[in-house]
């Protein structure tokens, strides 16, 4: 009896296995993303009340205590008292948004300061007393439980950027993405790896090299750091471009997945927003290539080139009338710089290009986004310009400031270009081909003049900036912009 008992309790747990090992099957509704590599993956930006609000109802993270939870910021715990605002929340988003039907799983992984000779099983970093690759692999393995590994994003080599080192990358990074394949136990597991960023010159070792990958590693791909800046460190990616970076990430992967289409080669040649070979030579650089503004302008309200109020025709990025667009500012910061643009202007419009944008304290305490302008405004037609009536506030004049002298302008209708050149406190403005003013940012001149004017009211002082953003004012009339172009002085 006891025999014929054991062997129908061996026969039920037979038919009850299936079932069993279904409960513990992944869920494929549930995709999830590794976020690997070192500080600006695991993200260094500030947490302001926006990002601090950033979520998605179908996008969830794996805590450091190997639980689900909410996504939100920071999503890493690698250096809990430096982790801010990185690429992946916002890569989650757009992945959400990309598959309606399922839920976003992100798997933080990265570590701050770690080389890739320290993404080795076995390797150890002493800073943050981890074993990175080991942890993350673990990580995975909790994650396969979850749902399905869909893709890695990668951003790391700021540690391995020296001449030698560079050398050697993508062999290094090569075998990394083997390895992981191999323990997800898919070859063809998609790998986006991210630039590293413009503003330092030695990351451009390694950007040199990662070409290289894509004829090496199939199913992998790179994508652009164009246009995005440090929060002031010049190292770590500051909250508004880590957030533009994730969804550039996203865009990446869902290439990979064929859930995008690749970008087609334009076969017809632009008339404007190009560059000669000598202007390349020169260091001239587009800020806005006729077709895509969001790589290197933003909304000054948020992290994305705005929706409505902006719009791109015959190649120019133009601003539409009634003020719902907003101001838009470059992505990066300039100190020494020449900027060239044409522009045209709408009848009786009034709008302005201002520079050296950075933060400023009002009297009240509050922080104000401003910096000195170029005024751009129909001195034919406005109200408050015409007949010369405000030299200080008409076109090419610092404005509220310094009036431009001698200028020849085109009528409203027509293009005219603008040049600015700062080197220095020294800064000079031009009109087709002219100058019509130049300062001193600082003087004693320029003080006692902005003494004399609201932007007296700043705590911070006015127009003293060492960097600061480029920005096109949305003052609610109807205005062009195209050739927009900006060199570094050295």
């Amino acid at each position: 009896m006891k025999d014929r008992f054991l062997i129908k309790q061996l026969l039920l747990a037979l038919l009850l296995m299936p079932v069993l090992v279904k409960a513990q099957e992944a869920d494929k509704n549930i995709h999830i993303y590794i976020l690997m590599g070192q500080s600006n993956m695991a993200g260094r930006g500030k947490v302001t009340d926006e990002y601090k609000n950033q979520q998605h109802d179908r996008v969830i993270m794996l805590n450091k205590e190997n639980e689900w939870v909410q996504a939100k910021h920071p999503l890493h715990f690698d250096k809990p008292k430096a982790a801010g605002v990185g690429p992946g929340l916002t890569f989650g988003i757009a992945m959400a948004e990309a598959y309606p039907d399922v839920t976003i799983g992100l798997v933080p992984c990265a570590v701050g300061g770690t080389s890739i000779r320290k993404w080795v099983p076995g390797g150890y970093d002493s800073v943050t007393n981890t074993h990175p690759y080991d942890d993350a692999v673990r990580r995975i393995q909790v994650a396969m439980k979850k749902g399905e590994i869909k893709g890695i994003i990668w951003h790391q080599g700021e540690g391995d950027s020296g001449s030698k080192s560079s050398q050697i990358y993508v062999d290094k990074l090569t075998e990394l993405i083997e390895r992981v394949r191999k323990k997800v136990g898919n070859p063809n597991l998609p790998f986006v790896v991210g630039q590293l960023a413009m503003y330092r010159d030695n990351y451009q070792n390694i950007n040199k090299e990662l070409p290289k990958l894509l004829t090496k590693v199939p199913y992998t791909t790179i994508v652009s750091s164009e246009g995005l800046w440090h929060k002031g460190d010049g190292t770590h990616f500051d909250s508004p471009s880590a957030a533009e970076y994730g969804r550039r990430y996203a865009e990446g992967m869902l290439q990979l997945q064929n859930k995008q289409p690749k970008p087609k080669a334009v076969q017809s040649k632009s008339t404007f927003n190009t560059l000669s070979d000598k202007e390349k030579t020169e260091g001239w650089e587009l800020l806005f290539d006729g077709k895509d503004p969001n790589i290197r302008w933003r909304s000054v309200k948020g992290d994305t080139f705005p929706t409505a109020g902006w719009a791109i025709e015959n190649e120019a990025l133009v601003l539409l009338p009634g003020r719902k667009g907003g101001d838009v500012i470059t992505r990066e910061q300039f100190s020494d710089f020449e900027l060239l643009l044409d522009y045209k202007l709408a009848d009786s419009a009034n709008t302005g290009i201002k520079y050296f944008v950075s933060e400023l304290k009002n009297e009240k305490g509050k922080v104000e986004l401003n910096g000195p302008e170029f005024q751009l405004i129909d001195d034919y037609k406005h109200e408050s310009v015409k007949d010369n009536k405000s030299p200080e506030t008409s076109t090419g004049s610092l404005y509220l400031l310094y009036a431009p002298k001698d200028k020849v302008l085109n009528k409203p209708g027509e293009w005219n270009q603008v040049k600015i050149i700062s080197k220095g406190k020294h800064v000079e403005h031009w009109i087709n081909g002219k100058k019509v003013l130049s300062y001193e940012r600082g003087s004693e001149e320029f003080r006692k003049l902005v003494a004399d004017t609201k932007f007296k009211t700043y705590k911070t002082p006015y127009g003293e900036a060492t960097f600061g953003h480029i920005l096109l004012q949305d003052h609610k009339d109807k205005a062009y912009f195209r050739n927009i172009k900006i060199r570094r002085l050295k």
